[in-house]
């Protein structure tokens, strides 16, 4: 099965069904669900999705969170580590002090089992809740 990479900007034209980009778009995740492609996000695109949604578009956090679980219930969508990431999107879910950046940061270096140092007090003390 063929696979596609895709960047931020094919997010973003899926999200805000923005045209011409939207149709290119809506196909491609189509051939996924149909199992005839497979697509891989970079973790830097959902990162950068995340940001721009929010910070340009002030879309609510509730509406971003909703928009990466839809894609990640997608079988054939892969990302980095989609388990590690799917976890940061609940946490970042459950946490109104952490960015979403943060939650991803926090999960890494959890699954490395490494000592985590910070000056940031709301991440610390999330970080320990996870411990």
């Amino acid at each position: 099965m063929q696979s596609i990479g895709i960047d931020t900007n094919i997010l973003l034209e899926f999200r805000l069904k923005r045209q011409p980009g939207f149709e290119i778009a809506q196909k491609c995740f189509k051939q996924c669900i149909d199992g005839k492609i497979n697509i891989y996000i970079p973790l830097p695109c959902i990162l950068e999705t995340e940001w721009v949604l929010r910070s340009f578009y002030k879309q609510p956090k509730e509406e971003i969170i909703n928009f990466f679980e839809e894609l990640f219930l997608v079988n054939n969508l892969d990302t980095d580590n989609k388990e590690n990431t799917s976890f940061s999107i609940n946490l970042y879910k459950q946490s109104r002090e952490v960015s979403f950046t943060d939650c991803i940061i926090i999960k890494q270096i959890q699954s490395r089992d490494a000592n985590f140092v910070t000056f940031d007090n709301n991440l610390s003390k999330l970080y320990k809740l996870l411990q």
